[in-house]
């Protein structure tokens, strides 16, 4: 169940019921004077029937103004007032039947509706007794003895009580029993009116978010959107007044401890009442997951391109960025050059002094050759002891002069041979780095420790 702040009866506030009575004042004294100007029965005291109508006006009209400060006793006694007042009517126009009685009606139908049974039968008590009272001063009963119109009103009212009660009762259970499924539901359920105002919310709202159901009522909902989400909601409700369905629509909502909430909305306008039925649901937990997962995957993605040992990128990473700087070349016909670059005797330097210290070779080389690069180069780890630079907008004697550098900073008393290709914009990856790989070799066929640069026709 539902807490009773958050709680909405099928019936009105002491307010409504308030201007109810005010309302029933007004058409009562409208019904008298119709019934004044219409041709009417004579013998009345049409003085004494104005002089009340009027009263009953100005009475109406005070009520209605002053509703909000009437207490729910006040009611029952304007109510009783009425009554009152309705005999009065009858007993000023001499006659114990007709048009007046209308009110007694109307009375009977506002105590039913807003009241429970007992208090209704309270009401149609009293209505029953003044109008008994009045039977025996009137001097026409239309032909019935008192008793017998008595017994008609009796019946007639009964009937109409009971059963406007009964249709209010079972609505009233309808609405309970709706009321429970709405208070425990999980997701955040909520009406707002047009004006961008909660109106009803269940208790999953103060669970997710810490406030009272009356402090989320005393703002406007967009004042706590989160204000990188604002102009995105201010359109997506302006789309719900439009006849659009929201549906899995996400924003940012402030709670009560100052954090924020990822909430995921669905949303209909009710167009006979102006009215957003809405359901929210904090996803605040899963947008973490996911903000977890997607770190995760790039440490992952990350960690697949780049070299364990030397922290370079590897050839999957070459494989990602060298169609890209070939595609960037051929559209600005800028020259791009490759060299691969591998240490000398590194098989017998493992062999004698172990894989550890080729590791720190290794970690070394690129290291010292990274750093001796420009910002705009690439260098990975192509396998083993042999390292590929990616050298955009190079061409061949640039390039040398940058492969000459590297292997003079070549650590740990290390020597290198290299092989430099330039690409002529139309071979294909696998022939370019074939062409380096072939001048690597003519450097190592040649005594190592030295460049060879690649023609167009190896």
């Amino acid at each position: 169940m539902g807490s009773p702040e958050n709680r909405v009866s099928i019936r009105p506030p002491a307010v409504t019921r308030a201007r109810a009575t005010a309302a029933l004042l007004v058409a009562g004294s409208a019904l008298v004077a119709i019934s004044l100007v219409l041709p009417h029965p004579s013998g009345g005291d049409e003085t004494a029937l104005v002089l009340t109508a009027l009263a009953m006006a100005v009475a109406g009209g005070f009520v209605w103004l002053t509703a909000k400060r009437i207490p729910g006793i006040g009611v029952h006694l304007l109510l009783a007032a009425v009554t009152a007042v309705t005999s009065l009517l009858i007993y000023e126009s001499g006659i114990a039947v007709g048009q007046y009685g209308t009110i007694f009606v109307w009375a009977t139908l506002v105590t039913s509706i807003y009241f429970p049974r007992r208090i209704a039968a309270l009401h149609l008590g009293w209505l029953l007794v003044t109008y008994g009272t009045v039977l025996l001063l009137v001097e026409s009963t239309a032909g019935y003895s008192p008793l017998t119109r008595w017994l008609f009103t009796m019946i007639s009212l009964s009937v109409v009580m009971l059963l406007i009660t009964s249709i209010v009762a079972r609505r009233a259970r309808a609405d309970e029993r709706a009321r429970r499924f709405f208070d425990l539901s999980r997701d955040m359920l909520c009406t707002a009116n047009a004006e961008g105002y909660f109106v009803e919310l269940n208790d999953a709202w103060s669970v997710h978010l810490g406030y009272a159901p009356d402090e989320l009522r005393a703002v406007p909902f967009l004042e706590r959107v989160h204000p990188d989400d604002r102009e995105r909601t201010e359109a997506e409700s302006a789309g719900l007044f439009e006849g659009a369905e929201t549906l899995q629509f996400e924003n940012r909502y402030l709670a009560k401890d100052g954090s924020w909430h990822w909430l995921r909305w669905s949303s209909q306008l009710s167009p006979d009442e102006s009215m957003v039925y809405a359901r929210a649901t904090d996803v605040t937990h899963l947008k973490q997951i996911e903000a977890e997962r997607e770190e995760l995957l790039g440490q992952v993605q990350e960690m697949a391109r780049h070299d364990q040992l030397t922290g370079l990128s590897n050839r999957r990473a070459l494989e990602e960025q060298l169609p890209r700087a070939m595609a960037r070349a051929r559209r600005r016909r800028s020259p791009l050059s490759v060299a691969i670059l591998d240490i000398d005797h590194f098989k017998d330097y493992n062999d004698s002094h172990g894989h550890l210290a080729g590791d720190e070779v290794l970690r070394a080389c690129a290291k010292a050759w990274d750093s001796a690069l420009r910002g705009e180069d690439m260098i990975v780890r192509f396998g083993g002891e042999e390292f590929l630079v990616l050298l955009p907008d190079t061409p061949p004697e640039q390039a040398a002069e940058i492969v000459e550098r590297l292997r003079s900073n070549t650590p740990m008393g290390q020597t290198c041979s290299a092989g430099l290709a330039c690409w002529d914009f139309a071979e294909s990856i696998d022939d370019l780095l074939g062409r380096a790989d072939k001048a690597l070799y003519l450097a190592k066929a040649g005594g190592r420790n030295q460049l060879a640069e690649a023609t167009l026709s190896e």
